[in-house]
């Protein structure tokens, strides 16, 4: 009878992950999330910077700055409907890439306002 004292490597699933990949993670959700609000609410329509006007999506890389131009704008009927979008995935319906992402879509706006993303 064969014994098998070495187990066959299937994968280490017991592996945690560091902090550094868990805070990449989360900001990676907050900034995916971010894009999505732009996109629901129409943000370059508001934002002061010509380049997101000219190209009608937020540019720069960073939609935070679109969000602290333009949201003051929006009605709150308007930011309560971006939010069940922005839950369904956008216009686009995208599903979120991770379990963070998904939990991220799901929290208020002041709250994802806090967030600094680096």
């Amino acid at each position: 009878m064969p014994s098998d004292k070495n187990p066959p490597d299937r994968g280490n699933y017991h592996k945690r992950r560091t902090f550094e990949q868990g805070f990449a993670e989360v900001n990676a959700a907050h900034l995916a999330t971010f894009r999505l609000y732009c996109d629901c609410l129409d943000l370059w329509r508001r934002c002061k910077s010509r380049a997101c006007r000219r190209h009608r999506r937020c540019l720069g890389g960073e939609p935070k700055h679109c969000f602290t131009c333009a949201l003051p704008y929006v009605h709150p009927q308007r930011r309560i409907e971006a939010r069940r979008q922005v839950i369904a995935g956008g216009p686009r319906r995208t599903a979120p890439a991770t379990h963070i992402e998904w939990f991220v879509r799901r929290c208020d706006l002041i709250t994802l306002m806090k967030w600094e993303c680096v």
